[in-house]
């Protein structure tokens, strides 16, 4: 989250000729519970990200270069480095093209993004998806006088990244992703397409796009290891997939939608987030403001919806901005699936710490369903009939991150 606000602020920052920021952060999570394979309950990790930005040609030209490490004390999957950019701006009088790695988000609802197909989830990062892998690409962008069309080319797949044998909130079996294999016989020089049209009527935002190429989503294919020992593979297949995410804002009310058509996981199938959200300024005669966020998940597939926690679920979410001098929020979210009754409770929390430092919380409770035997025989442990949150009932966690600014 903290590493996420540093590139908001970058963002606004990229206006000047030129900068360059070092975000150092120090996290550390302590687990309630040992992991089903007897991981450690504590798992401390560094991060480092820099920041560089330069333009020229009366600002009609751009380069921007975001390198970015973790080590991790006990994952060795987790300790790794990306580009989470690195790209040529070229700005024209009503169009923009960008070459090289980028991040692109697009998405509207609070508490899973459907439509966010562009780049790779960085999976080790946080469990929430939210953190991305930068994705080599060719994007123009042509502003037209009803909106925006987006036209994406993108190069050189990025495999979603797992955590290891002795990281946190992973699947029972562990993942190998140097196993990987891929529907096209390019692999990871499969080139994918994508192209959006975005436009703002009067209250309406909305945005709708279609993607073709190697999903970002994979499947998992049991396999034996050398030694017999059961782990999983990921398996990348093709796919076509159409969204749309719109948001309505109408006073202190905002309605959002997120909704997708996608092939190639067997059948067609559609799924979509819908919910509002409500913000009341000031509350109680203070300078706080809170948000009242509801949001219905749905995935047509139902329980065959592997790669997803929420296929029938409601949200509930509580934001608060305090408004003060440090900059202090909160979000509290609690997810429920009203067949199963699983549910997760999440806590995420930021404040500054003078002009420099950023500290942020986060926390999450699974419940609703039994955990996991440790001594269950191996093959078991991937049966349908398990619960999807099974695995994670070990794995409750606080997270606490200090970050410097330079």
């Amino acid at each position: 989250m903290v590493i996420l606000a540093a590139l908001c602020g970058s963002a606004v920052k990229a206006e000047e000729p030129g900068y360059f920021d070092i975000d150092l952060a120090f996290q550390t999570r302590a687990f309630a519970d040992q992991g089903l394979q007897g991981q450690s309950r504590d798992q401390p990790s560094a991060s480092i990200k820099f920041s560089f930005s330069r333009m020229w040609d009366e600002s009609a030209q751009a380069f921007t270069v975001t390198p970015f490490y973790r080590y991790d004390s006990e994952d060795d999957e987790r300790t790794h480095a990306d580009l989470r950019e690195l790209y040529w701006t070229r700005l024209g009088e009503d169009w923009e093209f960008h070459l090289g790695a980028r991040q692109v988000f697009w998405g509207v609802t609070e508490f899973k993004h459907l439509v966010d197909v562009i780049n790779q989830t960085d999976l080790v990062e946080d469990i929430d998806g939210e953190d991305k892998l930068g994705q080599p690409m060719a994007h123009l962008s042509l502003v037209r006088a009803g909106g925006i069309l987006d036209l994406y080319v993108l190069t050189g797949f990025r495999e979603r990244t797992f955590p290891g044998e002795e990281g946190r909130l992973r699947p029972p079996v562990a993942i190998d992703p140097d196993a990987a294999r891929y529907e096209s016989d390019d692999r990871k020089r499969h080139v994918d397409a994508a192209v959006r049209w975005s436009q703002d009527i009067g209250p309406l935002s909305y945005g709708i796009y279609h993607f073709a190429g190697t999903s970002r989503d994979p499947l998992f294919q049991p396999a034996l290891e050398a030694g017999g020992s059961l782990t999983l593979v990921p398996y990348y297949p093709q796919i076509d997939q159409t969204g749309l995410d719109a948001q309505l804002v109408a006073g202190d009310w905002a309605f959002k939608l997120e909704a997708i058509s996608r092939s190639g996981f067997g059948e067609r199938y559609e799924a979509f987030n819908a919910g509002f959200e409500r913000t009341l300024v000031s509350v109680l005669g203070t300078r706080s403001d809170l948000g009242l966020v509801v949001e219905y998940m749905h995935d047509a597939r139902g329980e065959e919806a592997f790669d997803t926690l929420f296929e029938q679920d409601l949200a509930l979410g509580t934001r608060v901005s305090f408004n003060d001098m440090a900059d202090t929020q909160a979000l509290a979210g609690f997810i429920v699936d009203h067949e199963t009754k699983e549910h997760v409770l999440s806590l995420e929390a930021t404040r500054r710490l003078g002009d420099r430092w950023t500290m942020a919380l986060e926390g999450r409770l699974f419940g609703g369903t039994d955990s996991l035997d440790p001594d269950m025989p191996t093959p078991m442990l991937l049966s349908s009939e398990l619960e999807r949150s099974a695995p994670l009932q070990r794995d409750d966690y606080v997270q606490l991150e200090f970050t410097r600014f330079f």
